[in-house]
């Protein structure tokens, strides 16, 4: 099936003004025979990253809790202590995390975190090494901290590591700055990468810094809350909120300009016009977008044959929005969007992260206090 074309801008408000159904205009609506159901797997509050470990184990951050551990077949998460204090304000607070690539030799833990006070603060993010017992990050360096800002939304704050090792963050634009997405010099509404230790990989495109941070990958970008990189394929993907509408699902590449706030598919949150344009001249479009939105977070590829007819997918966590509490399924098929289905509405979850375990089942994260759940094939 081919995608279906882009909606004007107008086309775009008037459905926001005019529907009360969830409506598709990007790509088709997917369809499989394989039902799903939640397990839950362990009690979590406000959990927002999750990795796994290769003997079954699981690292998630709680937003005001820190970091916990969940041992295989236990039924209580316990702390993970040694994290620098963070800021826990409206959307601040211990967000995303990532295993090093050499885990099993060197144990290296990251996580991203809001730090400082609500009059100036940023995404900052932090490595330390997990001891032996796994209650403890120890050695912790801060490696990374965004350009400071005085609000406390859009922290973006997801970590992915490319198949080169270095590391890609995600800086959300802090809600109010979002002229700052477009200006290179400035890592708010940005795509960041950087070695493990911090420092900048020589084949950045801003790495003289002349034209750009040094640090910045990609620009254009709005709340950035999944990033998932496909080691197979060497592809960056990533997804971010639009306002009132306008989510979208990107392939990220090196010094593109993503569009925002020059163009958009949504309109501001009183339905004022932010931009009369959904595409432009330089623009990298999106892969597929949600008018209305699902508030997308948590981003994750399958790669296990659990699921019938769904190994090689996208799988897209759904928080809110007109068209969310959701875990939505991206059909891909060489590499490009050809549809979507939404799964589990009848669960009534607000998605915050999905990741695959080492069991090939994908696991979810309620972004409240509903717990972390296993995604189990339903009978």
């Amino acid at each position: 099936m081919n995608t279906l074309a882009r909606l004007p801008a107008l086309a775009v408000i008037a459905a926001l003004a005019a529907c009360s159904e969830p409506v598709e205009p990007s790509a088709p609506l997917a369809v499989s025979d394989t039902k799903v159901k939640l397990e839950p797997l362990v009690a979590a509050e406000q959990p927002w990253g999750m990795v796994f470990l290769a003997d079954g184990s699981l690292l998630f951050t709680e937003k005001e809790g820190g970091l916990k551990y969940l041992a295989p077949g236990a039924a209580a998460s316990a702390p993970v202590t040694g994290l620098p204090p963070a800021l826990t304000q409206d959307q601040a607070g211990y967000l995303g995390l990532a295993l090093d690539p050499d885990f099993a030799a060197n144990r290296l833990v990251y996580v991203a975190l809001s730090s400082g006070t609500p009059e100036a603060n940023a995404t900052a993010v932090v490595r330390g090494r997990l001891n032996e017992t796994n209650t403890a990050i120890e050695s912790v360096e801060e490696i990374f901290r965004a350009d400071t800002r005085d609000t406390t939304y859009h922290y973006g704050s997801r970590l992915a590591f490319g198949n080169d090792g270095t590391l890609f963050i995600t800086v959300g634009e802090a809600y109010k700055y979002k002229e700052l997405a477009q200006d290179p010099t400035k890592v708010l509404g940005k795509i960041v990468r950087i070695n493990p230790d911090g420092s900048i990989p020589a084949d950045n495109p801003f790495a003289d810094g002349t034209a750009g941070n040094p640090a910045v990958w990609s620009y254009g970008h709005r709340n950035l809350q999944g990033l998932y990189f496909d080691t197979v394929s060497g592809t960056l993907w990533e997804t971010e909120h639009g306002p009132k509408g306008g989510d979208e699902l990107n392939i990220i590449t090196k010094g593109a300009n993503y569009g925002w706030p020059k163009v958009t598919y949504g309109v501001d949150y009183d339905g004022t016009v932010i931009s009369d344009k959904t595409e432009a001249e330089g623009i990298t479009p999106p892969e597929t977008y949600w008018v209305p939105s699902i508030a997308p977070s948590g981003l994750t590829m399958l790669t296990s044959d659990v699921y019938p007819g769904w190994k090689g997918d996208l799988f897209v966590g759904g928080m809110n929005g007109p068209s969310g509490l959701v875990l939505v399924r991206i059909d891909l098929e060489g590499g490009k969007v050809i549809g979507k289905e939404d799964l589990l509405r009848e669960a009534n979850q607000s998605f915050r992260d999905v990741v695959q375990g080492p069991d090939g089942y994908l696991y979810v994260a309620n972004k409240d206090f509903d717990g972390i759940f296993k995604v189990v094939l339903a009978e």
